[in-house]
């Protein structure tokens, strides 16, 4: 099973199309100690800069979260997944979702699934997965689940749906300022910086991706098990 490791950052210059700008701040996320990377896929294809931010760090684990299997071809996954691979082995998780968009979400999973596991195996895949259902699917065919937007209520049962065996890995939006009445100004602003954390010019907001065992306690500045 691949280990994503305690906490992950997820920031939008790594998607960056310049791969300098993606890979110099994938290199200090690197350097300040974080366990994975999340590359929002969004609507697009972000295979190209998941490939820069891989090839431009040397051991952080990387993970899409997610690429929409209604608009990434799985061809297209498993090449990227190989050539990723053979030249650095075991730094890319491939994190699938966006079927629930479609007419049959879990049809359209299990087919996408079937398509990339002779390539993809099933301990490097994710699943963006919310509903009892899919969390079901992330269980059985996958390493686990990434969920966003989402209670500590919902981690404990989404724990329970998939056992101890499964990584939940948990999106949380984080202002990190001591100070409750900036940390509230700052999000009544909807000032979310992209810069990754640094111990002179701290962001106005980062998103950390937390893998928990029960449901996490939020606060400012902080995310815990």
């Amino acid at each position: 099973m691949t280990k994503l490791g305690p906490l992950g950052g997820a920031y939008s210059d790594l998607n960056s199309a310049d791969a300098a700008t993606a890979a110099t701040t994938a290199e200090e996320l690197e350097r300040l100690g974080y366990s994975t990377l999340w590359m929002a896929g969004g609507p697009g294809n972000n295979l190209p800069q998941i490939d820069n931010v891989v090839r431009g760090t040397s051991r952080i684990g990387v993970a899409s979260g997610i690429l929409s299997v209604d608009r990434v071809p799985a061809a297209e996954v498993t090449a990227a997944y190989a050539a990723l691979e053979q030249a650095h082995p075991g730094r890319f998780t491939v994190g699938l979702g966006g079927a629930q968009h479609g007419p049959m979400p879990l049809a359209t999973l299990n087919a996408y699934l079937d398509d990339v596991e002779p390539v993809v195996p099933r301990s490097r895949l994710i699943l963006s997965a919310l509903g009892p259902r899919m969390l079901e699917l992330a269980r059985d065919r996958t390493a686990g689940a990434y969920p966003y937007l989402v209670t500590p209520d919902y981690v404990a049962s989404a724990r329970n749906i998939l056992g101890g065996e499964r990584q939940l890995a948990v999106l949380v939006d984080v202002i990190p300022e001591v100070d409750p009445a900036r940390a509230r100004e700052v999000a009544r602003d909807g000032g979310c910086g992209s810069s990754p954390p640094s111990p002179v010019t701290p962001p106005t907001c980062v998103a950390w991706a937390s893998t928990t065992t029960t449901s996490p306690g939020c606060r400012t500045g902080s995310s815990t098990a």
